[in-house]
């Protein structure tokens, strides 16, 4: 979602499992939501180069900030 010029956000969401050893995804206690949120500043947009910020949270007090240049 663009806010201003150089500044954008983003929301995102998703489910992972674990299987094998007798395990699959149907079972509720094999599964992991996540999700976040962050901001973009794009520094040279005809290099395309951004600058992203983003934090994730998932299951069991997991959670984890991104840096990202490119």
């Amino acid at each position: 979602m663009r806010l201003a010029k150089s500044w954008g956000a983003t929301l995102f969401a998703g489910v992972a499992c674990l299987y094998g050893n007798g395990e699959n995804c149907t079972d509720s206690a094999n599964r992991y939501p996540a999700f976040g949120g962050g901001f973009q500043y794009i520094i040279k947009q005809k290099e395309r180069m951004v600058l992203n910020l983003e934090y994730a949270q998932g299951t069991s007090d997991n959670y984890r900030a991104y840096l990202q240049f490119g």
